[in-house]
């Protein structure tokens, strides 16, 4: 499934005339790497696919950064095309660090202790990221300047 994504994620960047390219490896740091010929620059592109209303981001919220991520949601029907939602790393971390801080309190109220450094799972939901469907203009400027 993930791959299938990555696969995606490159090839709707070659139809936008960006070199991409899907990269391998059991630890990889990179998921895809966009080229632009005009300005010599690569950029790294984080991607999740999956099939389900929410996607899995990681065991913490990441940190702000220019990184753009790219979510993926792969349809049932494989006839059906998929859909990309674009965002940056820092949008991304906006979005979610609300979030986490509030299920921190509710943790510190129901527990009496600080939930701490401890790892969990962070999701985000299709609803939260409607409005960066698209967005490949998070990709496309990084790539021009």
């Amino acid at each position: 499934l993930a791959m299938a994504g990555e696969y995606f994620v490159a090839a709707q960047l070659q139809r936008l005339q960006v070199a991409a390219s899907v990269t391998y490896g059991n630890a990889k740091s990179a998921d895809v790497l966009a080229f632009s010929e005009v300005s010599d620059r690569a950029i790294v592109i984080e991607v999740k696919t999956t099939r389900q209303p929410q996607w899995v981001v990681g065991g913490r919220v990441p940190q702000k950064s220019s990184k753009p991520w790219v979510f993926v949601q792969l349809p049932e029907a494989p006839i059906e095309p998929p859909r990309f939602f674009i965002l940056t790393q820092a949008q991304l971390h906006e979005i979610l660090a609300p979030i986490e801080a509030e299920y921190e309190r509710k943790y510190k109220e129901k527990h009496g202790v600080e939930y701490g450094d401890r790892p969990g799972v962070v999701n985000i939901s299709r609803k939260l990221l409607a409005p960066y469907e698209n967005n490949w203009s998070a990709v496309l400027e990084q790539l021009q300047t």
